[in-house]
């Protein structure tokens, strides 16, 4: 009980999604067969690789769920519960557990982190005592020099960090993107490592015990921290365990985010990692049979990452140019524009919340950007991420630029438009910049954003957008 189920949609002609989480962004190629073959049978051929480290199969027949639930058990694979089709609070569970899909073997992570996350994950599922939580709850676990996963934007995150108490984590709470977004805020604690386990565990029941039920738009974690206050739930927290924490100063913690190279050396620095650039996470099953086959020579894993990508681990310094040639056979060029390789899309032309596909949007515009700029493009790093729903499935509202489906009436009809968001250095939550964009004009105000970015002289685009918030600069009469 409480380790499979579908989840429910209404776009795209599918009723039913599959939701297979990744644990740790550790993929065994035999697991990565079975998904593969049951995307053959039951999930015309498609593949999405999430911000959450899942793969997800669409057109799922509800008749088929037990044939797939019994594969994904022959293969030690688990779904999301999936439950925010409830109309109510409650249903909620511990979502896929993010970390960084190098753990492991990058050379200057502090701890490995997969072996605690298999241990989280396994802590709560198919528990029926967690699987009516208030809401869903996500939970990130980074070691990551870069902290690539964006901890804060978890319900729980915790950093690794080395100080005078000895190694462990230090604990973030009440992250949350959905509308209105809010980052996860310190504790300043320290957790020991041998008492991290204990440490989730108590979170997730404060959760589960105290969360507020009254209305699912305010029962997220972060709502209860509103109410009761930080300091409240902290002692919540160590009534459940019973001990006391110790004090740490997260000011003088790194929290800067960043993101992973195309191609990163490994612990042992003969072997290399290479980034598969799956555009917004998408795969046809011949490209994923593909990798497998690829992946098979260096490694018995692939890992799947946050930024809907996945990593081939493990390839020898002189077999990464043959690589490179196989997958860019497959249409998976690790040379094109790393704004292309950055952008990330939800999949909101299968769960009906929004009047367009945020995928086919992403393509539309980067085919626009790379044709008016050509190898101008190249020099941009500047991530992208295009949402169809103030839910930010995408994480457009901590995207350098964000973009999110909304709508507008004129004389009665519908016009489908985007808000504009941008990230400057203030806040890692991205401002409003323009609303109602009507859809056939983004790809002109991106252009035209970008451009005077290129030609303002400077080099960081989040201070070019704090210019842009201050309205320095003018598109259309309208100030940016």
């Amino acid at each position: 009980m409480g380790k499979y189920a579908l989840g429910y949609e209404q776009g795209n002609g599918s009723t039913y999604f599959l939701r297979i989480k990744i644990v740790a962004g550790i993929l065994k190629i035999d697991q990565a067969r079975i998904i593969a073959e049951l995307s053959q049978k039951y999930g015309r051929d498609y593949l999405e690789v999430t911000t959450r480290q899942d793969i997800q199969l669409h057109w799922i027949k509800d008749e088929d769920a037990p044939s797939i639930f019994s594969k994904l058990e022959e293969a030690g694979l688990c779904t999301d519960m999936c439950g925010q089709y409830y109309p109510k609070a409650g249903n909620g569970d511990v979502r896929n557990i993010v970390t960084c899909p190098l753990t492991g073997i990058q050379p200057h992570e502090i701890i490995e982190t997969s072996s605690i996350v298999k241990k989280a994950v396994e802590m709560f599922t198919g528990r029926k005592e967690y699987l009516d939580l208030p809401r869903k709850f996500k939970i990130g676990v980074s070691s990551c020099p870069i902290n690539c996963i964006k901890p804060e934007v978890n319900d729980l995150a915790l950093v690794a960090v080395e100080s005078e108490h000895g190694l462990g984590f230090t604990p973030l709470v009440g992250g949350s993107l959905g509308f209105p977004p809010s980052l996860a805020q310190p504790l300043n604690v320290f957790v020991p490592l041998d008492e991290v386990l204990e440490f989730i565990r108590a979170v997730v029941e404060v959760y589960r015990d105290h969360g507020l039920r009254n209305r699912k738009a305010t029962a997220r974690f972060k709502w209860l921290i509103r109410e009761v206050g930080l300091n409240r739930v902290k002692e919540l927290i160590q009534e459940k365990m019973s001990k006391s924490f110790q004090y740490l100063d997260c000011s003088k913690i790194s929290l800067e985010w960043g993101e992973h190279n195309i191609i990163s050396q490994e612990k042992d620095p003969r072997l290399y990692s290479l980034m598969v650039p799956t555009f917004t996470g998408i795969l046809n099953v011949n490209q994923f049979k593909k990798i497998i086959e690829i992946a098979e020579r260096y490694s018995d894993e692939i890992r799947v990452s946050p930024a809907q990508k996945l990593v081939l681990v493990h390839i020898p310094e002189d077999e990464l140019m043959k690589v490179k040639e196989e997958l860019k056979t497959l249409g998976l060029d690790s040379e094109q524009p790393l704004i292309k390789i950055r952008t990330r899309a939800c999949p909101s032309d299968f769960c009906g919340k929004s009047f367009e596909s945020s995928k086919k949007r992403a393509t539309t515009l980067l085919d626009y950007l790379i044709n008016k700029f050509g190898k101008d493009l190249e020099k941009l790093d500047v991530s992208i991420s295009i949402s169809g729903c103030p839910n930010s499935c995408s994480q457009h509202i901590v995207s350098d630029i964000g973009l999110q489906s909304t709508t507008i009436s004129k004389n009665g009809v519908s016009i489908p438009c985007f808000n504009l968001y941008v990230r400057g250095r203030e806040s890692k939550i991205s401002k409003l910049l323009i609303r109602n964009i009507p859809s056939e004009q983004v790809s002109l105000v991106i252009e035209d954003i970008l451009r005077k970015f290129m030609n303002s002289g400077l080099t960081d685009f989040h201070e070019f957008a704090d210019r842009l918030l201050e309205g320095d600069f003018i598109h259309e009469g309208r100030s940016m």
